[in-house]
């Protein structure tokens, strides 16, 4: 197997003093937002990614044009919702470090 995978995915992995912090629910929600919101960004910008591809080889078309606007607004949105959920976790419901340490 590849080195370089198994340190990506070693480094990946919950630590072990991680898990022992999890006991409340403000430590379950954190753990779950400091896997969620790393995820939703790559995949955001994957989209994004893609968005870009298909409205430049859709060649002016106005079907590939409108889904390629349709793709950006939803990653705006999806990103704009995540972030709100983390200053609202952070802030409204006095859970820490899910945005910020």
């Amino acid at each position: 197997m590849n080195p370089e995978l198994i340190k990506i995915v070693t480094a990946a992995t919950p630590k072990e003093e991680d898990l022992r912090n999890v006991g409340t629910l403000g430590g379950y929600i954190t753990m779950l937002f400091d896997w969620v919101i790393p995820f939703g960004i790559a995949a955001g910008g994957l989209v994004v990614v893609f968005a870009g591809y298909v409205y430049i080889t859709g060649q002016g078309s106005p079907e590939s044009t409108k889904y390629a606007k349709e793709l950006m607004l939803g990653v705006i949105v999806g990103l704009a919702l995540i972030i709100l959920a983390g200053v609202i976790l952070q802030n409204v419901i006095g859970v820490p470090g899910t945005l910020t340490e």
